[in-house]
């Protein structure tokens, strides 16, 4: 029977990469130069879900958990030789989040309904982030994010605050008045900015809609054009 590694085993395999006799090209990365394959692992085991939920063969997302997870102690390496933190702190920070944020499995606390705990939920989180003004929240939202991903979340804090309506009269009138003026922006074929700045504002109001059902927009979008491109067969 083949020897199974363990967690403590893998940990030692990048610790060795990165050492003095590792791997040249291992020891040369930085949290930087890492960014792009983390992201890239991260959309990778998105497919691979996608792809075991269509076929029922978790081969790939066992793969693809074990390169995303790779990445995970690749950082916790460079930080640990950096001396910023470890490995045993990213564990230990995200177990301690885990317990805080669920008072009704760790604690005494218990909910009525899943609205009360995710109201909860998001007032321990509220907590943890600080005490930051609306705008200050809005600009938290990472840069990094993809567009229906960050507007999203910006027009879900938004919302919170009553910065902008939660209201379904507000939203779709919103969509439909930017639907209108994209109409209109596509009639000027010399304008090509007005036309990209109207397509924002009506993509924007979508995800406002989606925001207030909790639906994601990103994956909305996804599963349509997967299913375009089946239909285009």
């Amino acid at each position: 029977m083949n020897k199974q590694f363990t967690f403590d085993e893998l940990h030692a395999i990048v610790a060795a990469l990165r050492s003095e006799n590792g791997c040249p090209w291992d020891r040369a990365q930085t949290h930087e130069s890492l960014k792009a394959a983390t992201i890239e692992e991260a959309y990778e085991v998105n497919q691979a879900v996608s792809d075991y939920t269509r076929t029922n063969n978790p081969t790939n997302l066992k793969e693809e958990l074990g390169d995303l997870l790779l990445q995970v102690l690749f950082h916790s390496q460079i930080a640990e030789e950096n001396a910023a933190f470890t490995l045993e702190d990213v564990i230990d920070g995200v177990a301690r989040k885990m317990i805080r944020r669920h008072p009704h499995v760790f604690g005494q606390k218990s909910y009525d309904s899943l609205e009360e705990q995710q109201a909860d939920w998001d007032k321990i989180k509220d907590v943890e982030h600080g005490s930051l003004t609306p705008s200050e929240e809005l600009r938290a939202i990472p840069a990094a994010f993809p567009a229906l991903i960050r507007s999203q979340k910006a027009a879900k804090k938004a919302m919170k605050h009553q910065l902008i309506s939660s209201s379904d009269e507000a939203i779709l009138k919103s969509m439909l008045e930017s639907v209108v003026a994209l109409q209109m922006a596509a009639a000027d074929t010399e304008d090509k900015s007005s036309f990209e700045k109207k397509l924002g504002e009506a993509l924007f109001s979508i995800t406002r809609l989606a925001a207030k059902y909790g639906v994601q927009s990103e994956i909305a979008l996804t599963r349509k054009v997967e299913d375009f491109i089946e239909e285009m067969q």
